[in-house]
């Protein structure tokens, strides 16, 4: 049975592309299994109650010498326990080949486009789609683009939008303020779980880090906050033994980001605004190597 999964501190395109691919899979005759490496956030829930489709079981233990199939990440950092010595068969992902090595050849679909979703519809095509898998498919891409506003979007995000659309059965605008409303309501969440809802690790020129991204729709959300989120960051620095903490603060509305730092001495003491910025991967990793290369 190949366990098929996505990323620590999932985001959509992580469980719901995961949960297709599955599907995908076990049409090919490839006995499969979807899982997720921790709980859905609120938006995610969102796009699941959507699709009237459950959420995949949290992987538990470690997957050492189990076969696997990666969705949206090839980072050693952002995997389970045992993933360096699993039996990894694919991969489908939209990021930089990562820092896991695996023990032979495998299947892997690797594309600068916006979304591993849209990989994953590119492999599957559109015609024997089900509304649940287009209502995920398109979830996680509404997410991750940012309903097109991410520079990460390309041609192919949006033609996947426009085929998914019909079988998914919904409008776009509501669909995707309803998702991004979810996405930057924090209300009360604990500040721990602000942090860790969407950070991933990083090895970055010998350098141990964690990025995490918060997006709001007016930074005085997290403004307000900020002492406690820097000590909270300087925990993780010795917790989990790290270089460096960064916390991306996008504020959507704008369209920029600001970067706050904890680190041993490798990173600005004070905040940097990236005017212009909204993603993580094509913007804030690209900064944070030029200062640490």
């Amino acid at each position: 049975m190949l366990h098929v999964f996505g990323h620590k501190n999932p985001d959509s395109d992580s469980i719901c592309t995961a949960l297709v691919t599955a599907d995908w899979l076990n049409r090919q005759g490839r006995p499969a299994q979807a899982y997720a490496l921790g709980e859905p956030i609120a938006e995610t829930r969102f796009i699941l109650e959507t699709a009237g489709v459950a959420a995949p079981p949290v992987l538990t233990g470690s997957v050492a010498n189990k076969p696997v199939f990666l969705v949206d990440f090839s980072e050693l950092e952002q995997g389970p326990e045992g993933l360096a010595e699993a039996d990894v068969q694919g991969l489908i992902d939209h990021h930089r080949i990562g820092t896991l090595i695996t023990r032979g050849p495998l299947d892997a679909w690797v594309r600068a486009v916006g979304c591993s979703a849209t990989v994953l519809l590119e492999l599957m095509g559109h015609d024997n789609l089900s509304r649940a898998q287009a209502r995920l498919l398109l979830g996680a891409i509404v997410s991750d683009t940012f309903n097109f506003t991410s520079p990460t979007t390309t041609a192919e995000d949006r033609l996947a939008v426009e085929r998914l659309l019909p079988i998914a059965d919904l409008a776009l605008a509501p669909f995707a303020q309803t998702l991004l409303e979810r996405r930057t309501q924090l209300g009360d969440t604990p500040l721990c779980e602000l942090l860790v809802a969407d950070e991933k690790a990083y090895q970055i020129a010998s350098h141990s880090l964690v990025v995490s991204q918060i997006c709001v729709m007016d930074p005085r959300q997290v403004h307000s906050r900020l002492e406690e989120l820097y000590q909270a960051m300087e925990e993780r620095l010795t917790l989990d033994s790290l270089d460096g903490y960064v916390l991306m603060l996008t504020d959507l509305a704008r369209g920029s980001s600001e970067l706050h730092f904890a680190s041993r001495g490798i990173l600005p003491a004070e905040p940097v605004h990236l005017a212009g910025a909204l993603s993580r991967k094509k913007e804030g990793l690209p900064w944070l190597t030029r200062q640490l290369s």
